[in-house]
């Protein structure tokens, strides 16, 4: 785990103080993050916007008992992963629509491998490839789907998504593997066993 900015502490001192700027620039800083793991989770735009409010409101109103040597991000993406489950409980939902709307105002869609040397029919296929993975992903149990998001979208280390989810290290390790190993089978479409 690396070491907090100074800045990051600073920004979220004058957070506590009320300084309304500090708190517009700490969500603005973060919201990216927060809004792409809980649109993730939940398969929904207008229920991701709505969820990743609800996360800064309640970040913002526990900042006070924010633990100043830990990195907020992680704080904070907890937060929204713990929003994300909760709202899919009560809806109780099970699946979400691997449809992903391109038009959509916020432009949101399946991340694509871009190469900026690739030819045209290259790019045509990257596209495809990650688009059919995006969807593979959203077909995985909520919990799978948060710690591929962690750790291949945001890069955490598994410690991280440990803290992140407030689950043991062994925990994470099992998801992600049990993830992959769905992911695989769900690209060759074979048997959907757990390992």
């Amino acid at each position: 785990m690396g070491e907090i900015p100074q800045e990051e502490t600073a920004l979220i001192l004058k957070c506590r103080e009320g300084d309304s700027d500090a708190i517009a620039r700490l969500v603005r800083l973060y919201e990216g993050p927060v809004f792409y793991l809980i649109w993730r989770a939940v398969g929904n735009v207008e229920d991701a916007r709505d969820l990743t409010q609800e996360t800064f409101v309640r970040a913002i109103r526990a900042l006070d008992r924010f633990d100043l040597a830990r990195p907020f991000r992680n704080w904070v993406l907890r937060i929204a992963s713990n929003l994300s489950i909760d709202h899919l409980r009560r809806r109780r939902l099970r699946t979400v629509s691997i449809d992903i709307d391109e038009d959509s105002e916020t432009g949101m869609r399946a991340p694509i491998l871009a190469d900026s040397g690739a030819l045209p029919d290259e790019r045509h296929e990257r596209a495809r490839l990650s688009e059919k993975l995006a969807q593979l992903v959203a077909m995985l149990p909520t919990e799978y789907r948060v710690v591929v998001h962690l750790r291949h979208r945001e890069q955490l280390s598994y410690e991280e998504i440990a803290q992140v989810l407030d689950v043991p290290l062994g925990t994470v390790k099992a998801r992600l593997h049990r993830a992959h190993h769905r992911l695989r089978a769900l690209w060759t479409g074979g048997e959907e066993a757990e390992p």
